[in-house]
C-alpha cells in the first residue's frame, strides 16, 4: 500500500515538472531565433549613428525581460499549487 502512495506522489511531481521541461526545450531555440533576429537588424542599422546603435542594443538587450518574466510567472503560478 505504501508503494501505491509513493507512486502517486511521484506521478504528481512528474506532472508538475513537465512545464520545466517545456521551458527548457523551448528556451534554447527561442533564444537562438531572437539573437539571430537581433543580429540581422543590427546589421541593417550598423554605422548609421553611434546613438542609434546604443539605443538599439539597449532596447534589444532588455526586450526579452518581459517575455521571460511571463514565462517565470507561468511556472511559479502552477508550481505553487
Amino acid at each position: 500500500m505504501l508503494h501505491f502512495f509513493s507512486s502517486i506522489i511521484t506521478l504528481r511531481f512528474m506532472v508538475q515538472r513537465w512545464r520545466h521541461l517545456v521551458v527548457a526545450i523551448g528556451l534554447v531555440p527561442a533564444l537562438i531565433l531572437y539573437v539571430g533576429a537581433v543580429l540581422q537588424i543590427a546589421d541593417l542599422i550598423a554605422d548609421i549613428h553611434v546613438l542609434v546603435d546604443l539605443v538599439f542594443y539597449v532596447v534589444a538587450g532588455l526586450a526579452w525581460i518581459p517575455v521571460a518574466g511571463r514565462v517565470v510567472g507561468w511556472l511559479a503560478r502552477h508550481e505553487s499549487r
